[in-house]
């Protein structure tokens, strides 16, 4: 029943994605979901998905790294300049996986979509969840303010925060950061749950989700990273915004971008200045190629004069 309840409905859709979806070869290796969030109203149209995130798992370590995809970010779709979070209304989610994969070059693997409305109620049936706030604001798109700090947040305050973009430094690229925030928390509420109580909870979960994978799945997942120590990595594409023929979007810093995905796939810190890129890596000219972005590729001047996605307020 539960694997009813969350899987596609519409069999043309979901064997659309199929196609799209590569196979994992072992349950030990490691593998790339997109993840889709829709912030509409019940009262709203359209389809757009205005959380866009990539997720390695690597479950024979216990790591996960979480990369957002601004909504706007700049690519080509059916031949056109469009926004990415686009791919979904267009062509569904075998549309929006194509997008990301050939945005990230890395294949995909699975694809999960939540729907806003129903984070309340995940959070509220996890009993909150623990957030470092970078920063005080005022009460804003979600309605709320916080203070800055460690806290629990119920339902409805986890819901306001990641809502928020108008009153956080770096505006939407700030709201990503507390997208990602919410999704690490979830992650490890549910793991720190006991083996007894994870099938159950799982279950409860998928009620909130649309997704290719099935319960046992996820709890064959989960269970892999029991008794491990989680990792969890978070990260945005480094991006500026752009205006073009009177249209906002969000352009690629790529040469950042490149680096970023050969950490990643490397199951390295994807933030981390320093690390050395392994050959396999290095050697992977699809890792971060954006070879769907008409973005200008000669963009320093252009970075440095716009917003960027270093304008986040930093979680310490």
């Amino acid at each position: 029943m539960l694997g009813s309840s969350m899987s596609i409905k519409d069999d043309a859709e979901r064997q659309e994605l199929e196609e799209e979806l590569t196979p994992v070869n072992s349950a030990s290796d490691p593998f790339y979901v997109l993840i889709l969030g829709s912030d509409a109203r019940e009262s709203d149209s359209g389809s757009r998905s205005d959380v866009i995130m990539l997720a390695r798992v690597d479950p024979s370590v216990g790591s996960v790294s979480l990369v957002s995809i601004p909504r706007d970010t700049m690519v080509t779709i059916n031949g056109r300049t469009q926004k990415i979070n686009a791919a979904y209304a267009h062509g569904g989610s075998a549309m929006a996986v194509r997008a990301v994969s050939e945005f990230a070059g890395v294949p995909i693997s699975h694809f999960v979509s939540v729907h806003f409305e129903e984070l309340e109620e995940i959070v509220d049936m996890l009993g909150g969840v623990w957030v470092d706030v970078p920063e005080s604001f005022s009460a804003g798109n979600g309605g709320m303010s916080f203070e800055a700090g460690n806290q629990l947040l119920n339902g409805q305050q986890a819901l306001a925060y990641a809502r928020e973009r108008y009153h956080v430094s770096g505006g939407d690229f700030g709201r990503a950061q507390a997208q990602r925030q919410i999704v690490e928390a979830v992650i490890r509420q549910v793991l720190a749950s006991s083996p007894v109580e994870l099938p159950g909870l799982i279950g409860q979960l998928a009620n909130c989700i649309t997704t290719d994978l099935s319960v046992t799945d996820i709890v064959g997942y989960a269970q892999e990273f029991l008794g491990k120590e989680l990792t969890v990595y978070s990260a945005i594409c480094p991006s500026y915004t752009l205006n073009q023929d009177g249209v906002s979007y969000v352009a690629t810093m790529f040469n950042e971008w490149k680096r970023m995905m050969q950490l990643v796939d490397a199951g390295l810190d994807p933030n981390d200045a320093t690390a050395e890129i392994p050959s396999e890596q290095a050697d992977n000219a699809d890792l971060g190629a954006a070879s769907n972005s008409p973005a200008p590729r000669d963009y320093e001047d252009l970075a440095a004069n716009a917003m960027t996605t270093d304008d986040v307020a930093a979680v310490e």
